[in-house]
């Protein structure tokens, strides 16, 4: 069979826990005291790594040995735990981590949805390909990516100038400054996924009017925004118990700020996966276990009014499996980096200047900005992510063409 005719399915495996740990730690939320599921735990011991991830209560099966131990979280303060040889201090069984996102104040809502709501969130679909996709313009972009296996870690991170889409160009493109790959092992890819994720599901991209129909919305009149035009909206889907976040909106220009979305794996099968495709795959004996998406995004202004996202991070805990060996998507996955389950990855973009001038970028440094027409030749096209995907000869080459950007490269050291 040709390379055209096979599945190429997104391979990110379930990472196994033992059913025999060593040690149990429970992660909660130093606030709310609540778990914290799909934590990243691991550490790096005679030259090995290993790593585990909590699970939906909050407890974490250990079941290799360390002394020095790492605890992550994409919303969380990262905290490393250490421990002593002596049995009269054995590791704690419970540990805390501080929250990155914080609700302002109380929250306040009430069970009935107030009538402006639905017209506001129509008028920001119906503006939305002008206000936020109608700037013919670059941004400056600092994106980092961290991935876990149980015995690997992936970290890169990518600097240079981000072409958005617009009525111009249907796809994002990018041209790389600097690209640095820190890993376990001697994989030296580079892994552009998680970027394409966060730019082609952007919040702004799924709200349409669909969305609005299938989601119920609720004011928090606590909220302390920028201004006293911001409210927050908390939404759920009165159908997917797994939807659920919120979103702040300026009520004078009707526009989004600020958003959070939760989605599990119910939803996501739904929305992120063709039903056709899935139910070929599962012929094949594809199955989709976990599909687990957080996606938290801040818009900034541009001087012409239309919106960018300035901060975006984005966690994916996704779960799939195989029934039958297959060599060639084995080959395409080593290729193009797949393989992890527990990615997070965060974006960062300010303003490039529409003409040449002078920019002021990476800290105090100021540096040159050439005319835009001189940036074309350097574009990398960013074609959007997929999940479960039939591939074209020409779309396998492509994701592999990605994932051999020149970059530099080193050994993962413990944090």
């Amino acid at each position: 069979m040709s390379a055209a005719g096979v599945f190429f399915v997104s391979l990110c495996l379930c990472v196994p826990l033992s059913k025999l740990s060593a040690q149990d730690i429970t992660v909660l939320d130093a606030v709310t005291h609540q778990p914290v599921a799909h934590a990243s735990l691991y550490t790096k011991e005679n030259g090995k790594f290993h790593s585990c991830v909590s699970n939906e209560q909050g407890v974490a099966h250990i079941s290799f040995q360390w002394q020095k131990l790492t605890v992550s979280h994409l919303n969380y303060e990262q905290r490393t735990l250490h421990q002593s040889p002596s049995t009269l201090n054995p590791p704690p069984s419970t540990i805390y981590l501080q929250p990155r996102y914080r609700d302002v104040g109380q929250v306040v809502v009430t069970n009935r949805e107030p009538e402006w709501i639905r017209r506001c969130l129509k008028r920001v679909v119906k503006q939305k390909e002008k206000l936020y996709y109608g700037h013919e313009g670059y941004e400056r972009f600092e994106y980092h990516t961290q991935s876990l296996g149980t015995n690997s870690i992936y970290r890169m991170k990518l600097t240079g100038l981000l072409r958005h889409k617009s009525p111009t160009y249907k796809h994002y493109a990018m041209m790389v400054d600097t690209a640095r790959i820190v890993a376990a092992d001697s994989t030296r890819l580079t892994d552009t996924s998680n970027l394409r994720r966060m730019l082609y599901e952007d919040f702004i991209e799924d709200l349409d009017n669909s969305f609005i129909r299938h989601h119920r919305f609720y004011a928090n009149y606590e909220y302390k925004g920028q201004s006293s035009d911001e409210i927050e909206l908390r939404f759920r889907s009165p159908k997917n118990a797994d939807d659920h976040g919120t979103l702040v909106i300026d009520t004078m220009r009707c526009t989004i700020v600020k958003a959070y979305r939760h989605t599990g794996t119910k939803t996501n099968r739904q929305e992120r996966i063709d039903g056709f495709m899935y139910r070929m795959a599962q012929v094949f004996g594809y199955r989709i276990d976990t599909f687990i998406r957080d996606y938290r995004v801040s818009y900034a202004y541009r001087s012409d009014s239309t919106l960018y996202p300035a901060e975006v991070s984005y966690k994916l805990v996704y779960g799939g499996r195989d029934g039958d060996y297959d060599k060639t998507k084995e080959e395409f996955s080593e290729q193009t980096g797949g393989g992890f389950p527990n990615m997070e990855a965060t974006l960062k973009t300010s303003p490039y200047p529409s003409k040449g001038g002078e920019l002021a970028a990476h800290g105090d440094s100021v540096r040159h900005s050439p005319p835009l027409g001189e940036l074309e030749g350097g574009l990398v096209a960013l074609p959007p992510s997929w999940y479960i995907k039939y591939n074209t000869e020409a779309d396998r080459q492509k994701e592999i063409e990605l994932s051999s950007l020149p970059a530099t490269f080193s050994i993962y050291e413990e944090d």
